[in-house]
């Protein structure tokens, strides 16, 4: 596709911004395994419910890593076999307005040997919603940065650059591959990996200025990773403020010593 308007040295430097990811998927003629949306998370024996103060935090979702394909994720420490995502799902506005905004969700890793953990309140328990994986190419929003640097748009991805016409056809080729990933796939953009589908800003960029600003030990300045991408989703019973989506993150650095509590929240909103 970027063949039809980039010469060949662009499409080269261009498709070098390719990053793999998983599609989470549901349906009879999927292979599925022990990961799922909703349901009970798996917990070492050790390892408490996270709470935000003294509220339990919701289970979104458990994966289990022996069943993903091949991403742009490197590989996590024999250890960790169940990556447990948590969040204060009734409550996505404290994202945003609590002073310690980090204790709205949760990333809690688990050995293979981890069971299933009963739920302190039974609120807390959505049907589980068994996933499989697809495999998807994806690309940066026209947005990000790093597209700029890569067509040599010094100036930035907005006008008046006389170079802006190259971000202009990147973003038509990026809108066409997405749109025919979303007629294969559907529309529900739950994925493992890849760049993240930004409904706002790019996400990278967010979670390296709003980490930096409320932690006392920020990102380290690695490459971000996207380590789960969930969308609002009738059928699960989420919504993320208005057709929102929900971004865990955490630089590579980080993710190679399994370090997943070190993981960042991003909420955008359509």
């Amino acid at each position: 596709m970027f063949g039809r308007v980039f010469d060949i040295t662009t499409v080269d430097r261009v498709t070098g911004l390719i990053r793999p990811g998983l599609r989470l998927v549901t349906g009879e003629d999927i292979a599925v395994g022990r990961s799922h949306l909703g349901g009970l998370p798996r917990l070492d024996g050790t390892a408490p419910w996270p709470t935000h103060f003294e509220t339990p935090l919701d289970l979104l979702a458990v994966i289990d890593v022996a069943e993903l394909g091949p991403c742009d994720l490197p590989g996590l420490p024999a250890g960790t076999r169940f990556p447990n995502f948590f969040f204060l799902a009734d409550r996505p506005e404290l994202l945003w307005t609590s002073d310690e905004p980090a204790s709205t969700w949760r990333v809690v890793p688990a050995g293979p040997d981890a069971k299933e953990r009963t739920a302190p309140v039974e609120r807390l328990v959505r049907p589980a919603r068994p996933v499989g994986f697809v495999p998807v190419l994806t690309l940066p929003t026209w947005e990000d940065e790093v597209v700029a640097r890569t067509l040599g748009v010094a100036e930035g991805p907005y006008p008046p650059s006389p170079r802006y016409h190259l971000i202009e056809r990147y973003s038509a080729v990026t809108a066409a591959w997405n749109e025919l990933v979303r007629d294969h796939l559907g529309a529900v953009e739950n994925r493992i990996g890849g760049w993240p589908a930004p409904l706002q800003a790019p996400v990278f960029h967010r979670a390296e200025r709003d980490s930096a600003s409320h932690r006392s030990s920020p990102a380290d300045g690695g490459p971000w990773r996207l380590l789960l991408q969930l969308d609002t989703n009738d059928d699960s019973g989420w919504s993320w403020g208005d057709g929102g989506r929900l971004y865990f993150v955490i630089t590579e650095s980080r993710l190679r010593a399994g370090e997943l509590t070190a993981a960042w929240l991003e909420l955008q909103s359509s």
